[in-house]
């Protein structure tokens, strides 16, 4: 069954939920997690039922008082501790990722460092988190205090499990808040890994609870009446269902969802690092990103050299198993690839010149693996379907500006507005496009090479509020007002 040598080891002890501290088999749909380059069964996982799903939310109510009037400093210790615990089990973690997702090991090290870093840079907010007074006169004085809003929910992507939960449950702790995550149901592993860790590092039973299943685990734990905030990441479609269950609680919501990421590349830009920009921002874990720069909008003087320059590098990355570290490993199943397949077939009857790939991929003689080639689109009409819905494949379309200012409107064109970036030698343009273009995050002169602690979120379609940095603790605390009269009445 396990045909890599490097496949990680005890995979079928892992509890399939983790409940007021205790691992709980799922009363659930009985769930089978394939190896994406393989189509090895890895681990068969049960899903929670909704009987569960409130055992999780009530165990996160009763943790709440505990751990919000835990002392801040012994707060960021318990935080800081989990942190390391997960630096210690980084490869474990790492392998467990790579497989279970279908990314590179490489790339898989990397969110879980990100994961230790989210922890860290949290719990030396814990004591941090400082009110005002608000000057009414001399009969009274106002105050504020900041409060841990309550039981948060966080429904994860597939894409970057252990990196995106890690990025919202540690801003929830770190405020006093107590949490239930709902992984993706196929990738679910290094969500349960990390909550026992979480037991491990000193958190109290309850404050980290982990309920695995599909779409409706998701709505019943949305909808919960003591859910009072909902972390979701994941396709705007579900994102709309989550902001519906959370109305019944009228629960707060942070929403990142899907992106058509835009990178425009002016006349006077240096072209390779144009292009290193562009090849990494499209086809990073084979393009399952939200931010991925799907559309490279290019100046017609430098079209045809910089697609020359991102082809050459197209056609020299390498696919393979994720546990090999290749540059490109599988995408996450056989129906996305067949979704992916489905975009590319599309948009060639439409006669749109494919200028590489558009094809799946077979490395290695991995027949049964859900590999599909980098590809390359040229010229795409600004109407074209893959132009405008997000693929979330290695799949990039070109479009052709002449002006900065149409290149502004293509940018904007989409009903997306995730991340945008751009590339030229001109500070002027470079800062009209950022404040005029549609986007909560933008990039000059190197895509997606920015920090973790800056912060995150989209605008129209791709979702409401803000994670990663200082922003990111405003979702889960609440501001209460105190105001003291004290007019001296003798």
């Amino acid at each position: 069954m396990q045909t890599h040598p490097d496949y990680p080891q005890h995979l079928a002890e892992l509890p399939h939920n983790f409940i007021d501290g205790v691992g709980q088999t799922g009363a659930g749909k009985v769930r089978t997690l394939r190896d994406p380059a393989t189509s090895q069964v890895i681990v068969e996982l049960a899903d929670a039922d909704r009987s569960q799903v409130a055992q999780a939310v009530s165990s996160a109510r009763h943790a709440l008082p505990v751990w919000s009037d835990t002392a801040p400093a012994i707060r960021a210790r318990i935080i800081f501790r989990l942190a390391g615990l997960i630096e210690a089990k980084a490869g474990e973690l790492a392998s467990v990722e790579a497989l279970n997702v279908g990314k590179p090991i490489g790339q898989a090290k990397r969110d879980v460092q990100r994961a230790a870093d989210y922890f860290r840079f949290y719990a030396g907010c814990c004591d941090k988190l400082q009110g005002e007074t608000i000057p009414l006169g001399p009969d009274q004085t106002a105050l504020t205090v900041l409060e841990p809003i309550g039981v948060t929910a966080h429904i994860l992507p597939w894409n970057y499990p252990v990196s995106t939960l890690a990025r919202g449950a540690a801003a929830a702790l770190a405020v006093g808040a107590t949490m239930v995550a709902k992984p993706s149901e196929s990738t679910p592993l290094s969500a349960i890994m990390l909550a026992q860790l979480g037991l491990e590092a000193g958190l109290p039973r309850g404050a980290f609870n982990v309920i695995c299943g599909a779409g409706e685990i998701g709505e019943a734990l949305a909808s919960d009446n003591t859910v009072a905030h909902v972390t979701f990441t994941g396709s705007t479609a579900t994102g709309r269902k989550i902001m519906q269950s959370a109305s019944k609680p009228i629960a707060g919501t942070t929403l990142e969802l899907g992106g058509k990421s835009p990178v425009v590349v002016l006349a006077d830009a240096d072209l390779d690092a144009a292009a290193d920009g562009v090849v990494r921002g499209i086809f990073f874990n084979a393009g399952q990103v939200c931010a991925a720069g799907a559309r490279l909008i290019c100046a017609r003087s430098i079209h045809d050299a910089l697609v020359k320059k991102v082809v050459a590098k197209a056609e020299a990355l390498t696919i393979g198993h994720p546990l090999d570290n290749p540059d490109l490993g599988p995408l996450i199943s056989a129906q996305h690839l067949a979704r992916v397949e489905g975009f590319v077939d599309r948009a060639k009857s439409e006669g749109l010149t494919c200028a590489v790939g558009g094809h799946r991929a077979c490395p290695d003689g991995l027949t049964q693996g859900a590999f599909y080639a980098p590809t390359v689109f040229t010229n795409v009409p600004a109407h074209s379907e893959i132009a405008q819905q997000e693929v979330f494949g290695p799949v990039l379309i070109t479009q052709i500006c002449d002006t900065v200012e149409q290149a502004l409107d293509l940018a904007n064109g989409t009903a997306f507005g995730l991340v945008a970036g751009v590339y030229t030698a001109d500070i002027t343009h470079a800062m009209q496009f950022a404040r005029k273009v549609e986007a909560g995050q933008i990039f000059i002169n190197g895509f997606l090479q920015g920090g973790d602690t800056v912060p995150f979120g989209g605008v129209k379609e791709s979702g409401i509020g803000r994670e990663k940095g200082l922003a990111g603790l405003a979702a889960y605390s609440a501001a209460k007002s105190i105001i003291i009269n004290h007019r001296d009445t003798s």
